[in-house]
């Protein structure tokens, strides 16, 4: 599913596109069978019962067993009132970073393909004039990355969920011929303990002066 999100900087830079999740690698259908050769699937169980779907629910409760509304709720981090997160409708770039910081700082969780939006226009002409319009916007910033080595950082929140919000890296790419945008989600910060500042010298035995009377 494709969603709709405008990008923009302090450079002027302002266009619409949809990104879609490229993430969508296949697992094999990998079945487990008893002895008799029956399916048999991994199911919870509560004190020895087997719960079919719905037996179960997951409600706000306080240790009265008192049971509560979300939006009845407050939400605290470290004494702090915090809010839940809400999906990024605007990727404003907070600034331009080396296109190394891409794979050498940061490990990406999912990356998303950028193409042009039609901007919800309802003629035909009109849609094509705002998908190529949003494709020269698009062009624009992906010359100025590609040509300076760069990718550009901002906020980037794919769902209205969690309080954690998350940062992305907008990078060019290039096939050949074609080139497009893929936006990479943050899952962490590479950390490094071990480092090398430069190559070390194999240190040199020091020879001893040898005694000789003839």
């Amino acid at each position: 599913m494709a969603y709709r999100l405008q990008i923009v900087d302090d450079k002027g830079a302002s266009f619409n596109v949809k990104y879609e999740n490229l993430a969508k690698a296949k697992r094999p259908p990998v079945e487990a069978k008893n002895s008799n050769g029956d399916l048999v699937r991994e199911t919870t169980v509560y004190q020895g019962q087997v719960l079919g779907p719905g037996a179960t629910q997951r409600k706000w409760c306080d240790a009265q067993g008192n049971q509560y509304n979300k939006c009845d709720l407050t939400f605290w981090y470290e004494g702090e009132q915090v809010e839940e997160n809400s999906q990024t409708k605007v990727f404003q770039i907070d600034g331009y970073q080396p296109i190394k910081n891409y794979t050498d700082s940061y490990i990406i969780d999912k990356y998303y393909e950028i193409f042009p939006h039609d901007n919800d226009m309802k003629k035909d002409f009109d849609r094509e004039k705002a998908v190529i319009v949003n494709l020269h916007g698009m062009r624009k910033l992906w010359e100025y990355l590609k040509e300076n080595q760069l990718c550009a950082r901002g906020e980037m929140i794919v769902s209205s969920k969690g309080f954690v919000s998350s940062d992305a890296y907008l990078k060019p790419i290039e096939f050949g011929n074609k080139w497009g945008l893929t936006l990479g989600i943050f899952k962490e910060e590479m950390i490094f303990n071990h480092l090398n500042e430069a190559l070390p010298q194999v240190p040199q035995i020091q020879q001893k002066k040898k005694i000789k009377m003839v």
